[in-house]
């Protein structure tokens, strides 16, 4: 039986070489997907930052 698709969006970024040579690594050492990676690791960030008062909420301090 065919996996459920998930409901989802494209998202097309052009990342700092950087950058996506540490997410490649992150991949490598945990096994995920960087879909799955990027997935976890934005969704902490954003949870972060949305539980700050919106006085808080600073991109870069």
């Amino acid at each position: 039986m065919p996996r459920q698709k998930k409901d989802a969006k494209i998202l097309n970024i052009k990342l700092a070489t950087t950058i996506s040579d540490q997410l490649e690594q992150f991949c490598e050492e945990t096994g995920m997907s960087k879909t799955i990676a990027t997935e976890k690791i934005l969704s902490q960030y954003l949870a972060e930052y949305f539980s700050r008062p919106e006085q808080d909420r600073k991109l870069f301090k």
